[in-house]
């Protein structure tokens, strides 16, 4: 249940944000994997630095019906040095300056991951006022040639929260980190902007 009182399924998202957010500061890499207690092809592998540190998925469908569940779990198992290891959040000031926040979509190949549209996002030189990259929607045509999408095409939406502790953005640093960070998603996934 969320915070509007509204409830829903949880999904795989919903988890993966979790176990996101017990590794953070550090960037999580999510890769499709099979476990035996995961459904096979709902499941992924959880990897930290190249490190293989855990699991994420569905319950597997044999767990599902022995213990008579009605929606599919969703479960995670991570190894418990792997979330100490972490540090520890040091108090910051408030924020002088208000947060400037950006959506941007995007229409890609549909082999390109969410790991690698991060990438080519946080590696654009944005002189680091870039300070958050969140996906927030997928969009995959459910005909040929809908939505000016092609086949093997998705369009991936994307919200860019921007802010300095220095100042207050200016319409001129705006675009250009908005510039530099589309630039650099065409340059490494051959993405164009979705109109």
């Amino acid at each position: 249940m969320g915070w509007q009182g509204k409830a829903r399924q949880v999904d795989f998202y919903d988890v993966k944000a979790d176990v996101e957010k017990l590794l953070a500061p550090r960037q999580a890499e999510f890769v499709a994997a099979e476990h035996p207690a995961m459904h096979p092809g709902r499941s992924a592998q959880v990897l930290l630095d190249g490190v293989l540190i855990g699991h994420v998925g569905e319950l597997h469908p044999r767990w599902r019906q022995t213990w008579d569940l009605t929606s599919a779990p969703v479960v995670f198992e991570l190894s418990l040095d792997a979330v100490t290891a972490r540090q520890v959040p040091v108090a910051q000031a408030v924020a002088k300056h208000q947060s400037v926040e950006r959506d941007i979509a995007v229409i890609v190949q549909e082999q390109v991951t969410h790991a690698q549209l991060m990438a080519a996002i946080h590696s654009a030189p944005t002189q680091g006022l870039l300070r958050d990259a969140v996906l927030f929607d997928i969009y995959r045509p459910k005909a040929e040639s809908s939505g000016g999408l092609a086949v093997g095409e998705k369009s991936l939406a994307v919200r860019l929260r921007l802010h300095s502790d220095e100042a207050t953005l200016t319409d001129l640093q705006i675009e250009e980190v908005m510039k530099n960070v589309v630039l650099a998603l065409t340059q490494q996934l051959s993405a164009r902007l979705r109109s």
